[in-house]
């Protein structure tokens, strides 16, 4: 858990900042509270906070002079500001002082989140706890819910299922489905694990920003998009608040590096409905490729040509990443071949083609980032499928998509992982052989590893039951232990020798660990 103090003087906002959000659900523990800088600076010392949320006017002891005396006793300790308005001048110094972030009154709660999730270790960490909370009900309702899109025909076993859970879907109402596509500005350098976990991260959090009544189910599809099915009472009202959409789709193009599109299926009676208007939507999802991405995109609004296009469905995807996991390209390249045969038999435009031809490379990149890899590692620096799909004709973009799965395949096949434990007792290996590096860390092992952050996380916590991080500290923990313990060295050298620099921190990380002071471990 990241651990969080809050500072605040007013106490009806300091209750605000504790309950507005669910906090453990996105991976943070409120460790404590203060009323001012100074009642803060005491508690620092006790609660050990990774990350300080602080109005900026406060008596005593403002936030602009506790963030620098943060920056004095605590030097990893994040601090993120609130600030008026007209307190805009004190924000910008504070950013110098070394303030990670700053938010301005008033905000919304989403602002909140997404301003103390907008760094990186802090992701990672939420992703890491979001993975250890993945037990075998959440398991089952999301294959539950995935039913309801893939399966032409639910078993007997599902519907059992079904009627057992807690989603509130039966066959007596109407639905309709949105299929929410998160992604990565093009003109941004994000990382594609990054852009990873900001989509599994956003997903929580547009469903809990659909403030209404109607009863709705959110989950992932195979491709990583966030599916949202939503019951409705009345199917000849129109439930879709665009505006709010709207609003959201900028906020989050705003707050981070990620853009957000959304298809809307149309509304269908009962159970099996909601495959038709998943379809529907993944449908009119699949036009962003042609008319620009962070808008939405209404199936019934769509041109009868443009519909043609639902040919190219879910169902082929699933079809492709079967093969892709089995790792047999002669039965993909049939497919892709069966693909661009219909596109022409049907006598699809140019841009429609173009429009399918990266649907199946959006399928491909998604592929690799879920199997641990990341696409800068499997292709060249200068990859821009996007790019290349622009300035070439449709025999040349098809030639190209062979050559890039080819190219994945090779890859994968040659970088396989035949055992998690394999990574995980390599990643023991390294930081065991490595400890004494200042500089170790979960990224260096990764890219070490050949492996992402994420996947390398979750192996390594499989294996071991325990984080990296903790890894890491309890290692060299354990060895200044044993240097203590010799008597030859001082604190300042132990501390250098175990990959501390700063021999004040070492103190209070082995305190922290071991419940004693170094000097209090001689004695």
């Amino acid at each position: 858990m990241i651990k969080v103090m809050i500072v605040d003087d007013m106490p009806i906002f300091l209750e605000y900042l504790k309950t507005a959000i669910d906090w453990q659900s996105y991976g943070f523990e409120l460790v404590c509270e203060a009323k001012n800088g100074l009642e803060a600076i005491e508690k620092i010392e006790i609660h050990k906070p990774d990350l300080v949320l602080s109005d900026i006017k406060m008596p005593y002891m403002d936030g602009l002079d506790l963030t620098e005396k943060i920056k004095e006793l605590a030097p990893d300790t994040s601090v993120v500001l609130i600030t008026g308005n007209s307190e805009f001048e004190y924000a910008r110094r504070a950013l110098r002082l070394g303030v990670v972030d700053y938010i301005v009154k008033p905000f919304e709660k989403e602002e909140l989140i997404l301003t103390l999730l907008n760094l990186q270790d802090n992701i990672n960490k939420a992703i890491e706890i979001e993975q250890d909370r993945s037990d075998d009900i959440r398991v089952r309702k999301e294959r539950i819910s995935r039913a309801l899109i893939y399966s032409r025909e639910l078993s007997k076993e599902t519907l059992e299922e079904l009627g057992a859970s807690d989603l509130r879907i039966t066959d007596k109402e109407s639905y309709y489905v949105l299929a929410v596509e998160v992604e990565a500005h093009q003109d941004k350098h994000l990382s594609s694990e990054l852009a990873m976990n900001w989509k599994r991260l956003i997903a929580p959090l547009y469903f809990d920003f659909m403030e209404n009544d109607q009863k709705r189910v959110y989950f992932s599809d195979y491709e990583g998009r966030i599916i949202l099915i939503m019951a409705v009472e009345d199917p000849s009202v129109s439930v879709i608040d665009e505006d709010e959409i709207r609003y959201f789709i900028k906020f989050v193009q705003d707050k981070t590096a990620m853009g957000i599109t959304v298809g809307v299926g149309r509304v269908h009676e009962g159970l099996g409905g909601i495959r038709k208007s998943y379809l529907e939507a993944i449908n009119a999802l699949g036009h962003r490729y042609q008319n620009g991405t962070n808008t939405i995109f209404y199936y019934d609004k769509i041109t009868t040509e443009e519909k043609h296009f639902g040919f190219y469905s879910a169902e082929i995807n699933e079809i492709i990443l079967n093969h892709l996991h089995q790792r047999n390209y002669d039965l993909t390249l049939e497919v892709l071949e069966s693909v661009f045969n219909e596109a022409d038999i049907k006598h699809f435009s140019d841009s429609y083609k173009k429009m399918i031809n990266m649907s199946l490379i959006s399928l491909l990149l998604s592929y690799i980032v879920k199997s641990g890899r990341d696409i800068a590692d499997v292709y060249e620096a200068d990859f821009n499928p996007y790019q290349f799909l622009n300035a070439h004709p449709e025999i040349e973009q098809r030639r190209y998509i062979k050559i890039i799965y080819k190219t994945a395949f090779d890859y994968l096949n040659s970088h396989s992982i035949s055992r998690t434990g394999q990574v995980a007792r390599d990643a023991q290996q390294y930081i065991l052989a490595h400890y004494a590096n200042p500089e170790l860390s979960i990224d260096e092992l990764s890219k070490h590893l050949l492996v992402n952050q994420t996947y390398l996380r979750k192996m390594f916590k499989s294996e071991f039951g325990t984080t990296l991080s903790e890894f890491i500290t309890s290692v060299r923990m354990d060895k200044s232990k044993q240097l203590i313990q010799e008597g030859r060295y001082k604190l300042a050298s132990i501390a250098e020798m175990v990959g501390y620099n700063d021999p004040g921190y070492f103190s209070k990380c082995f305190k922290n660990h071991f419940g004693c002071s170094p000097k209090e471990f001689l004695s």
